[in-house]
């Protein structure tokens, strides 16, 4: 009786640690890709790809992170550091709005900054595996833009 105690003891604590994983909370990393549009500036290609780190605090329904990405480091260089708040809509799904600061370097080797803005979609499909889509536009220096939509692929810790 004791053994068998025992043994549903670590089968439900082993059970339990995955879905911890699964409360939008903790750090994590991902893989990005998609498209993107830039306005007045120098881009050779609308597609954009990158990997980006977080980590994020539940507090209640609420989710607030903070996050770096860096984007197309082999044909040009986008840089994001910034925050996120996020709101849990279900076990498995979070909405969240971003800000963050960056820089890019355009294909003529121009740098230019500004402040990037978006939102996304987060939802959980097992354990510490999450997918997401995401919207950014970012406002650089010298009237130039960039929409970018993303869909993402990553994991929690």
């Amino acid at each position: 009786m004791k053994n068998l105690l025992i043994a549903t003891a670590l089968a439900s604590a082993a059970i339990a640690a995955p879905a911890s994983a699964n409360d939008f909370a903790g750090p994590r990393i991902e893989a990005t890709a998609g498209a993107d549009d830039v306005t007045a500036g120098a881009d050779t290609t609308d597609i954009t790809y990158g990997a980006g780190i977080g980590y994020d605090l539940r507090i209640g329904k609420v989710v607030a992170g903070v996050e770096a990405s860096v984007d197309n480091v082999f044909d040009r260089r986008d840089l994001g550091v910034g925050a996120r708040l996020g709101y849990v809509i279900t076990d498995n799904v979070l909405v969240y709005g971003k800000a963050a600061y960056a820089n890019w370097r355009q294909v003529a080797g121009v740098d230019t900054e500004g402040l990037r803005l978006g939102g996304g979609l987060e939802v959980n499909v097992a354990g510490p595996v999450y997918t997401k889509v995401e919207y950014r536009y970012t406002d650089f220096d010298g009237a130039t833009g960039k929409h970018g939509g993303l869909v993402g692929f990553g994991l929690r810790f």
